[in-house]
């Protein structure tokens, strides 16, 4: 695997494996171990939580999207979400009540060095219900990982009940932009 020095957690590489498993059944997460390469099935199968590569990362997402989709990042956007899920776990109550999309989106801005070794997670208010969210200075921007960090903002949007919720992706370094943009509002 081409090592490009980003690291992520083994748990966020792992929430794919266990998508496929809840998602597809226990079958479909055999096949899809089956194609995974040694590096990337150690990590599914190794307990801890450890920093391993990104393109492991990427490599577990793209899978996904090629096995169980048409080969597009729009299952990375689920597998994004799942994720929100599985890392909200028995908070999701107290954010449910208790913290605006605003706030959530704040500390998951701080939360963001505990999932990866690079780059920055930056929340700017652009009206009482709108935000954009910028990764920023992350060294390998991909569309599978853009497309699962929208997934995962528009569940963590949801977490507060709002009536109605928009996410998209405005910018991608992928495609020349500066920084990777997501522009979120709810009401």
């Amino acid at each position: 695997m081409n090592n490009t020095g980003v690291k992520v957690r083994s748990s966020a590489v792992r929430v794919r494996d266990q998508f496929v498993l809840a998602r597809y059944g226990r079958l479909s997460r055999e096949l899809y171990r089956k194609d995974a390469s040694p590096a990337l099935l150690e990590v599914f199968t190794k307990p801890g939580d450890v920093w391993v590569d990104f393109p492991l990362f990427i490599e577990a997402t793209a899978l996904i999207c090629r096995r169980f989709g048409d080969g597009t990042p729009a299952l990375a956007k689920q597998c994004g979400a799942f994720g929100a899920e599985a890392n909200v776990g028995a908070w999701r109550a107290m954010l449910h009540r208790l913290l605006s999309p605003k706030v959530i989106l704040e500390i998951a801005g701080m939360l963001w060095s505990h999932h990866y070794d690079a780059g920055r997670l930056i929340t700017t208010q652009r009206s009482e219900r709108a935000i954009t969210l910028s990764i920023e200075d992350f060294p390998t921007p991909h569309p599978m990982h853009c497309a699962s960090i929208e997934g995962w903002l528009l569940r963590t949007f949801q977490f507060s009940r709002p009536k109605r919720v928009s996410v998209v992706e405005v910018a991608c370094r992928t495609r020349g932009a500066p920084a990777c943009q997501f522009e979120g509002d709810w009401e």
